[in-house]
């Protein structure tokens, strides 16, 4: 038992690798309060061979949902080194308040009031009563992200505002102008997108600005539903 008070053997040194929106001081005394104490007033917590590492790294996770991966190890009998990959924003998701989401759909932090421009917004049900959030089944959101954006570009004088999902998996393209574009989330987006591009060359759409229609619904496969304002 002595051995585990040895001085060279007592981690001195915590180093913080790819920490962005918190700074590498905070994390590395949130870690270091984790290496305090004993274990039953016995064996030293800062010990590099009995650190808690599993603990620290579910506390972390826990404690900033930004993080998508934490991973803990020792560099030398003193040292350890705590590595974080953050969560990049892809969106906004938006109800009472907005929150910045990752390309996987997860809802993990208040997003500051300058994001609404930069990132578009969506609305609908999410998993899980505390941060992180999951919105849509993992593997959904990626791929409705990209057909939004195929679309959105496709038109570029027509502003997005937001996008919805209902509850029975139905999405729906707000603009500002007022128009709707309408489709199914089980869809191929491919399919979607070439239905979409055929809608606007067809003629009722071809010499026509979108904010002169109320929505274009894809939902049907070859057949589209359009209403005129």
């Amino acid at each position: 038992m002595g051995l585990t008070y040895v001085p060279a053997l007592q981690i001195s040194a915590v180093q913080v690798e790819g920490a962005q929106t918190v700074s590498s001081s905070t994390v590395e005394a949130f870690v270091r309060e984790r290496l305090l104490g004993s274990y039953g007033y016995i064996l030293p917590r800062r010990n590099i061979f009995l650190y808690p590492k599993r603990s620290i790294v579910r506390a972390l996770s826990a404690a900033y949902p930004q993080f998508t991966s934490v991973d803990v190890h020792a560099v030398d009998f003193h040292t350890i080194a705590v590595a974080i990959v953050e969560r990049e924003p892809r969106a906004l998701w938006c109800a009472d308040r907005c929150y910045l989401m990752d390309e996987n759909g997860v809802v993990y932090a208040e997003a500051p009031v300058f994001s609404a421009p930069v990132y578009t917004t969506y609305q609908g049900t999410t998993t899980g009563d505390r941060l992180p959030k999951q919105f849509l089944a993992p593997g959904e959101f990626l791929p409705l992200s990209a057909l939004v954006d195929a679309i959105a570009q496709k038109i570029p004088d027509e502003r997005l505002q937001e996008v919805e999902v209902d509850a029975q998996s139905d999405v729906q393209m707000h603009f500002v102008g007022g128009f709707i574009v309408r489709f199914a989330l089980r869809d191929e987006g491919g399919d979607v997108f070439e239905r979409f591009v055929l809608a606007l060359s067809s003629a009722p759409f071809k010499d026509k600005p979108l904010s002169k229609f109320e929505y274009l619904d894809l939902r049907f496969g070859d057949k589209l539903y359009y209403k005129e304002k």
